[in-house]
């Protein structure tokens, strides 16, 4: 049996020096050596310590491992190890941790040359440590870890264990007199590359651990550090858990052994004060007087002076406490100074931050405004390769009852695109809501005329596309109906794949050229790829409409890569005589790509969304322009469908007004359309309208088959329920003198309909509840399952919208009614509160006021009300349902909408 005790200590030590630590002629055995880790790590450990692995094993299995210098054999146990006849005397650990003991007790059990074992698995139970410790106490053999990084001696250029100095460890493990020791084996590399920089290099490095036992902690490194002739200085690194410094400086202080050389020491972790359970490193606790306040104390009293402060560089012979890692290399220099000895090296560099990322969209303060440095290699090429990546990257997901785009607040009912409520949207256009759909900001006001060409341009149709629509009518279509006859037709047509391959183009120029905003002068060779790519001799025929797009994109002036790209293209084209392949298409591409370059470079949206744009543009168009109530008796629509280029500069907005109304909306009107729609625009993904455009999403349908999932699962019962509403309202107001729904002094005696109607609804909700069925129909748009239970009880949303017409001067006799309806519904006891008027009321009422005038000439008909009520519904939802297809096809999968098997029924 080995002695238990070596002096200085109450407990074996195997060495005397850092020296014999870890040399070259030690040979080395590697424990389940073909694991994921170590098949990685210990070729490298190998070939850069000359070959020192000997033999590797994997339980239950033979084989070899490849390096450089030659093959490592493997072999099934130990046992076999020792029974091929070769030599070892350490050994390195990957085993899992609860295979961990066993491994430890096989090494030291057949093998009596071993001397020491590195064990980098982290969670070894507690238990097992403690009989790893005293197993190998037993036996004379020193342990280094668990949870380690092993050790390292750079005079030798040899490490054994896990991955200090990285991949390439001559480069960071350069020969010097710093010792490290370290409770965190990344950090005893990032100590090691700090001080090469500052002209320090190292002679140990150890990789300590922090579980619960330390088998070769502070108190045994530093009795070696003194005795290793190479070592000046001792550099560590400690964590919350365990008083293995304590006991070292301790037993300086009581010469149980002698030490005096300097200690540059961090103590990191006061966050974990309290913690009461492991955290990081299993064995990090603290609350018990070994935490990090503690720990600083013990070197702060040892030391004889404050916390390293750069300014004043005050440090004492024995040392420093430093409060970042960042401070290491300063801490050594002034140490160094006062004991009178220098640097191993001139120094290679600083620590100042040097990026080699930058972000061109934030600008920052000039303080915070750092150059961009070449990288070293092979970092630059790793650069190079990240920045061809561009916009947002979302993990695939099942999507099937979540949204990236949408959610219903819980707190307040109201529903919510992109972090915006319904009540903001209601405020912004038509044009800047579609933005926002996709973008998930607000378009720059630059843009928004720009905007309205495109989809102004988009609703240029063959009018003969309507005779569809006439037989959808014809057979009692509602509008979502024949709405998705045509939308379905529209597949992935030629101009919207030649535009999204023109998009891909323009994207992949950029980044594979390496472009951005700060790009003074473009590279000769991307003249030679555009040509070669893009453009050709025959010549294209010429349009209005491409003619239109040509000067729109030469005359704009927005700072974008993007637009000084295609600028250039034009250009380029010009000079040579050359014409663009698909130019219309290439433009349409080059106005997409650059509205939406920012919100890209922002990482807000995915670069498929941008390729697609087009798409949504289009369709959303095209669904306004097929949305026409009575097209005979609108000229507004002519003008806006045919082939002319008239109306293309204006507000789309104000367009869809015309569509849907015939007429020019004042700016009153203007409000309350765009409220209308802003209103609609989402209820969250679980509607039956999003959850249609997300169904046909994960079917993978084309975009514009994700629209008709949308328009098939909205109807009666959701969209068209403004149906009830406004035939409701016509009952109230049809036979009373009303001219205009928007004069306050119309002199109704509305609170004498509004209870009238109350009676009548009493005596009709007792004699339907004593009849066979019992069953009551409500009043359309009041109450709400949310917003009940108080005596007097609101709908927010729709105090919000009023509050908005008021500002705007807007009145609604429609609206005060049923706000007058719902107290005298409570005041005749037909109600036990006073219900809400909920936001479908507003939906219908603003509808109602804004075709009343026609209503009553006879110019539309009941239905055709009914329809428009709908269609803007549609209309909103198709803002929101844009979102939800785009934010799909960024992170959801084939076929997640199904629903799984065990959660299906069969009804009898």
């Amino acid at each position: 049996m080995r002695r238990l005790k070596t002096k200085p200590f109450p407990y074996y030590v195997g060495l005397h020096s850092l020296e014999e630590l870890v040399t070259r002629e030690h040979r080395v055995c590697v424990m389940n050596i073909l694991g994921s880790e170590s098949r990685k790590v210990t070729p490298v450990s190998h070939e850069y310590s000359g070959g020192n692995v000997v033999a590797g094993v994997q339980y239950g299995r033979r084989g070899s491992l490849e390096t450089k210098l030659g093959a490592i054999p493997v072999y099934r146990s130990i046992r076999e190890v020792m029974e091929k006849g070769i030599s070892f005397d350490m050994g390195v650990v990957y085993i899992p941790p609860l295979g961990v003991f066993k491994a430890v007790s096989e090494l030291v059990t057949h093998n009596e040359a071993l001397k020491r074992i590195v064990i980098v698995t982290e969670k070894v139970p507690a238990r097992d440590s403690r009989n790893i410790r005293a197993l190998c106490q037993e036996a004379g053999v020193d342990v280094i870890g668990a949870n380690c990084l092993g050790m390292a001696n750079a005079w030798d250029q040899v490490r054994i264990g896990g991955s200090l100095g990285g991949d390439h460890p001559e480069e960071t493990l350069v020969k010097g007199s710093i010792a490290i020791h370290s409770n965190s084996g990344n950090f005893t590399t990032t100590m090691a590359e700090y001080l090469r920089t500052a002209g320090f290099g190292i002679s140990t490095a150890v990789s300590s651990g922090k579980d619960v036992y330390i088998h070769f902690a502070l108190p045994e490194f530093l009795y070696a550090a003194q005795n290793d002739p190479r070592t000046k200085a001792v550099v560590v690194y400690v964590e919350p858990g365990g008083y293995y410094e304590k006991m070292a400086l301790d037993w300086i202080r009581d010469r149980a052994f002698g030490f005096t050389k300097p200690i540059i020491a961090c103590v990191t972790g006061r966050w974990k004060k309290n913690i009461t359970r492991a955290c990081g490193h299993a064995g990090a606790l603290s609350g018990s007087g070994d935490d990090a306040e503690s720990k600083e104390r013990w070197f702060d009293e040892y030391f004889g002076v404050d916390v390293f402060d750069p300014g004043t560089r005050k440090v004492s012979k024995r040392g420093v406490r430093v409060p970042s890692i960042q401070y290491i290399p300063d801490a050594v220099k002034a140490v160094f100074e006062k004991i009178d000895e220098k640097p191993d090296f001139p120094s290679t560099g600083d620590l100042s931050l040097k990026l080699w990322l930058g972000d061109t969209m934030v600008k920052l303060p000039p303080s915070l405004d750092l150059p961009i440095v070449q990288a070293p290699t092979p970092y630059d090429q790793q650069i190079v390769e990240v920045n061809k990546q561009v916009g947002a990257h979302h993990l695939r997901q099942n999507m099937a009852c979540k949204s990236g785009a949408s959610r219903m607040n819980p707190e307040t009912q109201v529903a919510e695109l992109h972090g915006m409520t319904v009540l903001e949207l209601s405020r912004r256009t038509l044009e800047e809501n579609l933005y926002f759909a996709l973008a998930k900001v607000m378009p720059e006001k630059s843009d928004i005329p720009t905007l309205n060409l495109i989809l102004n341009l988009f609703m240029k149709i063959d009018e003969r596309r309507m005779e569809l629509i006439d037989v959808g009518r014809a057979n009692g279509c509602t509008p979502n109906a024949y709405l998705a006859s045509q939308i379905a037709l529209v597949g992935d047509k030629d101009l919207l794949a030649k535009s999204r391959g023109h998009a891909r183009f323009i994207i992949d120029l950029i980044r594979e050229f390496g472009l951005d905003e700060h790009t003074k002068t473009l590279p000769a060779e991307l003249d030679a790829f555009i040509e070669a790519h893009l453009l050709r001799a025959e010549p294209s025929r010429k349009t209005d409409i491409s003619e239109l797009l040509l000067k729109e994109v030469k005359r704009s002036r927005k700072s974008c890569v993007a637009l000084k790209v295609c600028q250039h293209i034009i250009d380029l084209a010009e000079k040579r005589g050359l014409e663009i392949r698909d130019a219309y298409e290439f433009l349409l591409a080059t106005i997409a790509v650059c509205v939406l370059w920012n919100p890209m470079l922002e990482k807000r949206i995915t670069r498929q969304l941008v390729e697609d744009s087009v798409t949504y543009f289009y369709l959303m168009s095209r669904i306004v322009a097929y949305s026409v109530v009575a097209r005979e008796h609108n000229p507004h629509w002519k003008k806006l469908v045919d082939q002319k280029l008239s109306n293309l500069n204006h507000s789309f907005t104000e367009n869809a007004f015309k569509v849907l109304f015939s007429r020019v909306p004042t700016p009153p009107e203007l409000v309350e359309f765009q409220t209308l729609l802003g209103l609609t625009i989402t209820n969250g993904p679980g509607t039956l309208s999003a959850k249609g455009a997300k169904e046909s999403v994960s079917a993978r349908n084309d975009i514009s088959m994700a629209f008709v999932g949308f328009l098939a699962n909205t109807g009666r019962a959701h969209g068209g329920n403004g149906y009830e509403a406004i035939e409701f309202l016509v009952e109230q107001f049809g036979n009373v003198p009303l001219p205009d729904p928007g004069d306050p002094g119309h002199g109704l005696d509305l609170k004498q309909m509004a209870n009238r109607t109350a009676k009548a609804y009493r005596l009709y909700k007792k004699e339907a509840s004593e009849a066979e069925d019992g069953h009551v129909k409500p009043i359309p748009c009041i109450n709400h399952p949310i917003f009940r239970g108080n005596k007097i009880n609101v709908d927010p949303r729709e105090q919000y919208v009023a509050g908005v017409m008021a500002e705007n001067g807007v009145y609604n006799v429609f609206w005060e009614f049923y706000r007058l309806l719902v107290q005298e519904l409570y005041n005749e006891g037909a109600t036990k509160s006073v219900f809400c008027v909920n936001v479908d009321a507003v939906l219908a009422v603003i509808t109602l006021k804004l075709v009343w005038k026609d209503l009553q000439a006879g110019r539309i008909t009941l239905r055709q009300v009914q329809e428009l009520a709908f269609t803007l519904f549609l209309f909103g939802r198709t803002l929101g349902v844009s979102a939800e297809i785009s934010d799909h096809r960024d992170r959801g999968l084939d076929m997640d909408c199904r629903t799984p098997e065990r959660d299906l029924s069969f009804v009898l």
